[in-house]
């Protein structure tokens, strides 16, 4: 058990992939890419990947960026799929809407939006499109200007690697090589840059007003002459002397104050949530937040709601519980009920955990769900890699967390019951430890929805 301030895992109560048909579209938002104002007060989910997700005028809509031309023009597009149509079970059902295209040979890699906007943008490419979700029409673009470097990370990164969209203050948050850049959408401009390292999929809590921005590989991040950020070693340690090059920052939006987390008790302080702390994401209602380790192979769960800000040291210290065993590299937390939902890179792995549930035992191992194959005898299923394609959100018709992966051809979305994939028991082998989650078991709560295909 690795060390820490509160010693735990989290007991994974099932892990599933989607569930029932659902007539209706859901509230709150994606993984974090802002706040669906048709949904009401719900919070927006607490992280970034490579899709968001928005209620318009009683329909939620998930905008897919694709990574390939349109076939007719060339340009690359967005496809809008609606994911509360009645599904068809692992059949699938046709759920697109629309494309967008994005008017030039770019492709976006993420997007996230709230109902008065969508932003697409790139780890490939400079470019910030804005997209009106009423009409699902492109509205602007702009060119990031020369001094935006690109971020480095083990699975790639880039221009912008996640994006998250603060309703209540109508603005966006962009992931970039030096920290965060902050979108006006009022004037669908850049305002200003918190500087920090960068994060490959960071972390947002609307209703704290923090983001939460793991970090690792600062400098592999290089602006237009090769350089990286000035500050990549200039966070330390519990000892104040030991640059700290793996860890995660909390940055307080009421100020722009950069706090680095600190576990004097972890196993190594220097590194208090594990090596490659890929992504993050918040739950707004009860703090947790969850950090996934990627070389270290388990999950963090940190409680910032005892936490300990230090303004003159700018560090924070919090409750610390782990889940073992746990390798899955993206997350979105369901602040309805506190589900947290993983998937795991390039893979047919999910797996689901239940927040309010902390053991404190040591834990055991999390089993992971194996998903279905794709539709139609169309092969495995494979989530996409980075920026990480997971996002959560609530149900209008049931008050259900849902969750949605996508398949790495960007065909299929999987929408997943959060709270029926928690109730799968996993297999046990005769040795007491559970094997995992079949795909026959997770064919029973999974809708795939057909991004290409009008009804």
């Amino acid at each position: 058990m690795r060390g820490s301030i509160f010693r735990g895992s989290i007991g994974v109560v099932g892990v599933l992939i989607v569930g029932t048909a659902m007539g209706t579209a859901c509230s709150s938002s994606s993984s974090g890419n802002g706040n669906a104002k048709d949904a009401g007060s719900a919070p927006a989910a607490g992280g970034t990947g490579a899709f968001g997700i928005v209620t318009v005028n009683g329909m939620q809509k998930l905008y897919l960026p694709q990574e390939s031309g349109d076939p007719t023009t060339g340009n690359g597009y967005i496809s809008v799929v609606n994911v509360g149509v009645a599904g068809n079970g692992v059949a699938g059902a046709p759920a697109l809407i629309t494309n967008i295209d994005l008017g030039t040979s770019d492709y976006a890699t993420a997007t996230g939006g709230d109902s008065s906007t969508v932003i697409a943008a790139s780890t490939d490419a400079n470019k910030i499109w804005f997209i009106n979700p009423q009409n699902d029409t492109l509205t602007k673009t702009i060119t990031l200007d020369p001094s935006y470097g690109r971020s480095g990370f083990s699975g790639g990164g880039g221009y912008v690697t996640g994006i998250a969209v603060d309703s209540a203050n109508h603005r966006a948050i962009l992931s970039v090589w030096n920290g965060f850049a902050i979108v006006d959408l009022n004037s669908l401009t850049i305002s200003s840059v918190i500087q920090a390292p960068p994060s490959e999929n960071f972390g947002f809590d609307s209703v704290h007003q923090r983001i939460i921005a793991p970090f690792y590989d600062c400098s592999t991040s290089l602006d237009g002459t090769g350089a990286a950020p000035p500050f990549c070693n200039q966070f330390f340690g519990p000892d104040g002397t030991t640059v700290m090059s793996e860890g995660v920052n909390i940055i307080d939006l009421a100020d722009n104050t950069v706090y680095t987390y600190e576990d004097p008790s972890a196993d190594d302080p220097n590194t208090p949530v594990g090596g490659e702390p890929d992504s993050a994401s918040a739950d707004p209602t009860t703090q947790k937040i969850v950090v996934p380790s990627e070389s270290g192979g388990y999950q963090n769960i940190i409680d910032l709601s005892n936490a300990q800000f230090d303004k003159t040291k700018k560090t924070v210290t919090a409750p610390h519980a782990y889940v073992q065993n746990l390798d899955l590299e993206g997350v979105a937390i369901e602040s309805n009920k506190h589900f947290a939902f993983w998937e795991e890179e390039g893979s047919q792995n999910v797996a689901v955990a239940d927040l309010g549930s902390v053991a404190v035992d040591g834990g055991s191992n999390t089993p992971t769900a194996t998903m279905p194959d794709l539709p139609n005898s169309g092969g495995s299923w494979s989530n996409l890699g980075d920026p990480h394609g997971i996002a959560v959100t609530t149900g209008l018709a049931d008050g259900h967390s849902v969750g949605f992966v996508v398949d790495g051809s960007r065909h299929w979305v999987a929408r997943v019951d959060l709270e029926k994939m928690s109730q799968l028991q996993a297999t046990d082998a005769g040795d007491g430890i559970p094997s995992g989650v079949t795909s026959d078991q997770m064919a029973t709560v999974v809708t795939f929805l057909d991004a290409t295909t009008k009804p």
